[in-house]
């Protein structure tokens, strides 16, 4: 497998797994501090999804 495909696979996996599980956190939530853990949840999710979409414009 290659370097760049790994990467990105691993990427996906992270960005797929922070997002599912903070909606989930938010959507449970009850408390306020429920709701902040599935805000700062979200936020390596975002930064994964970003990563991949400039993945395309990096010069190798």
């Amino acid at each position: 497998m290659s370097k760049q495909f790994q990467s990105t696979l691993l990427l996906f996996i992270i960005g797929i797994g922070f997002g599912i599980f903070s909606i989930w956190s938010l959507v449970n939530a009850h408390t306020r501090d429920d709701t902040l853990q599935g805000l700062l949840y979200l936020i390596p999710a975002l930064a994964a999804f970003g990563a991949l979409l400039l993945l395309p414009f990096k010069k190798s």
